[in-house]
Order: C-alpha cells, then sequence, then structure tokens
C-alpha cells in the first residue's frame, strides 16, 4: 500500500536509494537532507513524499512538490524502488498515484530531471514509457559529460472538475 512517509523511514529510503545504484554519495547525503527538511517544514509548504509499504518493508517511495514561481507545475524530485522488486510495476504505479496526487491539488504539468549518461537510459525509457516527452536536455549540467534530460507530462484534470470543464 502507498502511504505518507515518516520520519522513521529515512534511514530505510536512503538505503533503499543506495541499493539501486543509480545515485552517488553525495545525492544519498542530499536525500537525507531533503526528507530531513520534508518532515521539519516542507511537508507543511506542499511537498508530498509517499511509500510503497508490503508488510512493514518499504519497497519504493516518490517525492514531488510545487514548483515555484509557476502556474501549478510540480517536480517529480525522488523516485525510486528496491531493485529487488523492480519489474513488478512498482515505479509505474508510484508515478500514477504521484499524476494523480498532484492532479487533486490542481497541478497541469509534472517535471522530471534526470541525467543523460548512458548508465540511466533504463530511467528515461521508464519515464517515455508512461507518456512523458522529453523537453530538453542540457549538456554538462551534472558534471563534464553528464548533462541533464527534462521530461515533461501535461495532467488533465477530470472533466467534473471547475477547472476541467
Amino acid at each position: 500500500m502507498i502511504r505518507p512517509v515518516t520520519p522513521a523511514d529515512t534511514d530505510a529510503l536512503v538505503r533503499l536509494t543506495a541499493a539501486t545504484g543509480f545515485f552517488k554519495p553525495l545525492e544519498l547525503d542530499a536525500l537525507r537532507e531533503v526528507l530531513d527538511d520534508y518532515h521539519a517544514a516542507n511537508e507543511t509548504d506542499g511537498h508530498r513524499a509517499f511509500a510503497w509499504d508490503e508488510g512493514g518493508r518499504l519497497l519504493g517511495y516518490v517525492y514531488h512538490a510545487p514548483t515555484p514561481m509557476t502556474d501549478r507545475s510540480w517536480h517529480l524530485y525522488w523516485i525510486a524502488v528496491d531493485p529487488s522488486q523492480q519489474g513488478r510495476g512498482l515505479g509505474g504505479k508510484m508515478l500514477a498515484f504521484a499524476e494523480d496526487d498532484i492532479r487533486g491539488h490542481e497541478g497541469r504539468l509534472l517535471i522530471i530531471e534526470t541525467s543523460t549518461t548512458p548508465h540511466y537510459e533504463p530511467t528515461r525509457r521508464f519515464y517515455l514509457k508512461y507518456g512523458y516527452t522529453h523537453a530538453a536536455s542540457v549538456p554538462d549540467f551534472y558534471a563534464d559529460g553528464d548533462g541533464m534530460a527534462v521530461f515533461t507530462k501535461h495532467l488533465e484534470l477530470p472533466s467534473s472538475h471547475p477547472r476541467g470543464l
């Protein structure tokens, strides 16, 4: 089941993220800071963090937030699935959950940034599979030879919603 992330989840989420093999130690430190800030203040500022929990075992998580100074744009900052659980569709379910959650907050655009290196090719394919558009690339963004790929998806509000009519 998907449930809100709690402070007690932080260590497990950092370990899960490290186990994917996609994140550098600096990024893992940043994740810990992001989660600490989330519980200290950012949750009340509209940031959203959810974990996939099966029997008390965290199998994945997603973190998204409104993008400052925009009209209802949001960023997906983190999404990860335990490597032993990949291929079960959990990542797609968590992504769909985040999209629905953002729609529920009247979000209209979801933006995702990831690396352009060959190691991240499966990540980029994942976003394309779920209907995202590769909107831009910024060469050498993260480091020389490691650019940023930007993916976007317009989120339609349900027709029953006043803005969706």
